[in-house]
Parts: structure tokens; sequence; C-alpha cells
């Protein structure tokens, strides 16, 4: 037969004491009757932390120029670009001049190998470190506007392609970063991307690893 009597404080069912504070109102270890803390629920006595202590699901990016990064200004990726072309031009030049001296379609061939391939190559740089080699010099890096990250090789070929439009419309796509608030040339947005200022690293036709 239990004792257990409902009018009487203090008491569980089987007649075990409850212990102090637990009343509703209060946390463990709390004065009876007291409320929750401030700025949360109680759980042991205990506040909960609130949800972004815990991590939350939203991205930390934000664009460049929103953040306090500078983006690239036309100089700059202008100067970047060179840099790029010149690695190009200087040896299929003299590709050029020895299948004129030679009269060999080899050479010819070669050239186009060389130009085309080169530029493919800076591409999947471009998208897989997020610079060539004359974005390294000068310190430029290209990203996605929406997440921050390196675009791919994939999409940065793509964004190779697509500076045939820049080139198109009377060259007006590559001097849109002149007067565009986002600093872009027409390919950057189509493809959805940002180039901005970081630390030069010096000359170098491959990435230089990081730590």
């Amino acid at each position: 037969m239990s004792d257990y009597d409902p009018s009487t404080p203090g008491q569980q069912p089987w007649g075990a004491p409850q212990p102090p504070g637990s009343q509703p109102g209060g946390g463990w270890g709390s004065p009876p009757g007291a409320g929750p803390p401030p700025g949360g629920q109680p759980y042991g006595g205990q506040q909960l932390p609130p949800y972004s202590q815990f991590g939350s699901p939203q991205s930390n990016w934000a664009p460049p120029n929103a953040s306090g990064t500078q983006l690239a200004d036309w100089g700059a990726r202008a100067g970047g670009f060179l840099i790029d072309w010149l690695i190009i031009f200087v040896p299929s030049l003299v590709l050029d001049v020895l299948a004129s001296a030679t009269k060999a379609g080899f050479f010819v061939f070669l050239g186009y190998v060389w130009g085309i391939g080169m530029w493919i190559w800076f591409s999947v740089q471009v998208g897989t470190a997020g610079n060539s080699p004359g974005m390294r010099v000068v310190g430029l890096r290209c990203v996605s506007k929406n997440t921050g990250q390196t675009i791919g090789p994939g999409m940065a070929i793509v964004r190779w392609l697509l500076h045939i439009i820049d080139s198109l419309i009377c060259f007006i796509g590559w001097f849109m970063p002149l007067w565009d608030s986002q600093r872009q040339t027409l390919s950057d947005k189509i493809v959805g991307t940002l180039v901005y200022r970081v630390p030069a690293q010096g000359f170098s036709l491959v990435p230089k690893s990081t730590p």
C-alpha cells in the first residue's frame, strides 16, 4: 500500500522526495518558484546556448566588396592577363618563325596545340587554385560569387571560352570592370565569378602548394 498523498508536497507517486527546486518554474538546483534564466530555457540548471554556437547551415561567405576585401580593378586584371598572354605568345611566335623558315606545317600545328593547350591549362588552374600564373604575379584570385569557393576546372574553361563574347561586342566585355560595380567582365557575370585582390605570390607556372 503506497503512502503517497497528492496533497503532500515533495513526494512522487513511488514515495521518493523530489529534489529541491524541482517545482514548476525552477530548474535543477534553483530556488523553488524561480523562473527560467534570462535569454534561454532551463535544462539541468544550465542555459542552452543559442543555435549559432552549434553551427549554422548558412555560409559565412559574403561578396568581397561587402566584407572589406578589395575587388580587383581593371589595371590589375589587365596586367595578369598580359603576363599569361606573353607566356603563351612568345613560344608561339618562335614556332611561327620556324614554320615560315622551314615551310613545315608541323610547326604551325604545334603552335595551335601550344596556344590552345596552355590557355586550357591556365583556365584549369583558375578553376582549382583560383589563379593563373599572371594572376599570381599581380595578386588576384577568382571565386564563385555565391559561395566564395573556386569554380572548378569545367566552369573555368567555360569562363575562358565566354571571353569570345567579351571580344565580339567590340571588346566592350573586357573593359566592363572599369565601370561595373562588381568589377566583372561579361563572362564573369554569365558564369557568376568575382576577381579580387590577394597577396602576390611571385611567378610560378604551377600553383604553389598551401600548408
